[in-house]
């Protein structure tokens, strides 16, 4: 069982079979912590702790961060075009919180309207989840996002301005592959999973 956590480029992998990583520095379970994590972080990208009890270890870890789940997709057009938000000075894929008794299927649908103006996205597969962590106002939270394929006819895009989203762009693949060089690690791991 392994579980991967970044927090923005960076990665903490929890795994219950050994693993090798370069340069990623070895953290006994005992010392897991988030402070020891944050501090490990500021000269290193990787950390694996490897524990045959992980999942103990892990539901410890957790515990010292707000948990939040979300959802969101790559969307595809009939041009075999992907839809692409930009923001924060980078490539992102639209997704968002999971509202109140919502499906993350009925939240990733209705992020993708909200955030690029693409209405109507059906849903073709679920494609992963992916971890990631970080400061909300003071606040360290641990974001489980649920990923899917989607489809959607070729619309005008309108990006979500008040969300910090400049652009929402129909991305041709030439176009997704050079995106993905200034993104997220876990963006890169959607789109695997999209092309496995």
């Amino acid at each position: 069982m392994q579980t991967k956590i970044f927090f923005t480029d960076k990665a903490l992998i929890l795994t219950d079979t050994p693993v090798e990583v370069e340069g990623a520095v070895r953290l006994p379970s005992s010392e897991l912590s988030k402070a020891n994590v944050l501090k490990i972080f500021e000269t290193t990208n990787s950390i694996i702790v490897c524990d045959e009890a992980i999942e103990a270890v892990k539901e410890r870890f957790f515990g010292e961060f707000k948990y939040v789940l979300a959802a969101g997709g790559v969307v595809h057009n009939e041009r075999g075009e992907s839809l692409m938000i930009y923001r924060n000075h980078r490539w992102d894929l639209p997704k968002g919180h999971v509202d109140g008794e919502e499906s993350d299927e009925e939240c990733a649908v209705r992020e993708i309207a909200e955030e690029t103006g693409v209405e109507g996205a059906k849903i073709v597969r679920f494609l992963c989840n992916t971890l990631h962590s970080f400061d909300v106002y003071g606040v360290w939270e641990i974001k489980r996002t649920a990923w899917y394929e989607l489809e959607a006819d070729t619309t005008e895009t309108k990006p979500q301005a008040e969300e910090g989203i400049s652009c929402a762009k129909w991305c041709s693949e030439e176009e997704v592959a050079e995106n993905l060089k200034a993104t997220y690690p876990t963006i890169r791991e959607v789109f695997a999973a999209k092309n496995e």
